[in-house]
């Protein structure tokens, strides 16, 4: 029998997990991008649906920069107190020659309970903007780039004030880079509420479905390194039920590897998949579906009531009552969810795996 011991999927939510379909290239660009002190990219926006991948593209960033010893990157939570995590992160992980220059600034102070940022007379509160300005002065001098990694955003007091501030280190040339990552939903919110409107022109990456065929290659090369044995068709169908979905790559992986055959056939794929369609219900369907508007729910269920998988825009006019010159917002909206796509002029699909049939299970006796 193999060993369940060593899967090697993860189907869990916000980890790096062992088999991960890289995207070097995009990865790549990025990190050349963040070397450019003139690049659009100083501050940019990761963007994907949940499940999409946006996680691992992100820690795959900070591992690359993490090699080059002119930069220092600093992962934040997107909530509690942002700009003091930021300060205390930026020295732990200063080498001991920059800390002597940090240790230089009057209003910083370190002790065993971590660094102190130390108030002048009229301020009510830690001046994080001076402190900072000082610190990133004497980071530029060694030549040494802070990027700050903050994921799934939210919108809130403490990541607005925390961008306010590097919005104005940013202005003033100091080495300073941000990477958010969040939901769709999450990221425009964050964009438009006051005083963030510059984040609209931020470098923006949208995370697209991964590439069918380099599923299935590394589905093979996961179970040829460990001697799993599978046949083909299996591997060609587990790749094309995907549908590029990040998350579906390794829940489908995961459960197949699970399996209790001594070789993982066709059968043993097929015999999988309503579980497999349970789980993304579960984890995945019924969040985004919870995150979308009445009017995005009744394109979404016009479009599930139609016998093709591509659908005419003139066919979800009819079943809704509304123009396409209506509907065209919600269009759009839904694509730049990752919901659906456009698989060509006047048509549209959706683009999770199975999600058709979620729409229709759960979301049309509801709506």
């Amino acid at each position: 029998m193999p060993d369940k011991t060593k899967n090697p999927f993860n189907p869990s939510f916000g980890k790096l997990p062992p088999i991960y379909i890289d995207r070097s290239e995009q990865i790549g660009e990025l990190v050349d991008e963040f070397h450019n002190p003139d690049s659009p990219y100083q501050t940019t926006l990761i963007y994907g649906q949940r499940g999409s991948g946006k996680t691992a593209f992100m820690v795959a960033v900070c591992d690359e920069l993490r090699k080059d010893k002119n930069f220092i990157v600093v992962d934040i939570p997107s909530h509690d107190d942002i700009l003091r995590t930021y300060v205390q992160c930026i020295y732990d992980q200063a080498t001991k020659d920059v800390k002597k220059a940090l240790d230089t600034i009057d209003s910083l102070s370190v002790s065993v309970l971590g660094v102190q940022v130390g108030y002048n007379k009229k301020d009510t509160e830690p001046n994080y903007l001076i402190v900072l300005q000082n610190m990133l002065k004497k980071l530029a001098e060694k030549n040494i780039t802070v990027l700050a990694a903050i994921d799934e955003i939210e919108l809130s007091t403490e990541l607005k004030n925390f961008v306010s501030i590097y919005k104005i280190l940013l202005q003033q040339n100091l080495p300073v880079r941000l990477m958010m990552a969040g939901l769709p939903q999450n990221v425009t919110a964050f964009q438009n509420s006051k005083g963030m409107t510059f984040l609209l022109r931020a470098a923006r990456i949208t995370l697209q479905p991964l590439n069918v065929p380099n599923i299935k290659f590394n589905y093979k090369k996961a179970f040829d390194k460990t001697g799993r044995k599978y046949e083909e068709d299996a591997l060609t169908f587990m790749a094309k039920s995907t549908a590029g979905y990040a998350y579906a790559f390794q829940l489908i992986g995961y459960l197949a590897w699970k399996s209790k055959d001594e070789v993982v056939t066709l059968k043993t794929v097929k015999s999988l998949i309503d579980e497999y369609k349970t789980l993304l219900y579960r984890n995945a369907y019924g969040a985004i579906c919870d995150a979308l508007s009445e009017k995005d729910i009744a394109f979404i269920v016009a479009m599930a009531g139609q016998s093709t998988e591509t659908v005419k825009m003139s066919a979800i006019s009819e079943a809704t009552g509304e123009p396409a010159s209506y509907l065209s917002k919600y269009r759009l909206r839904l694509i730049d969810a990752q919901v659906i796509g456009q698989s060509k002029y006047g048509y549209v699909k959706f683009t999770l795996p199975f999600f058709k049939n979620y729409v229709q299970e759960f979301v049309v006796d509801e709506f």
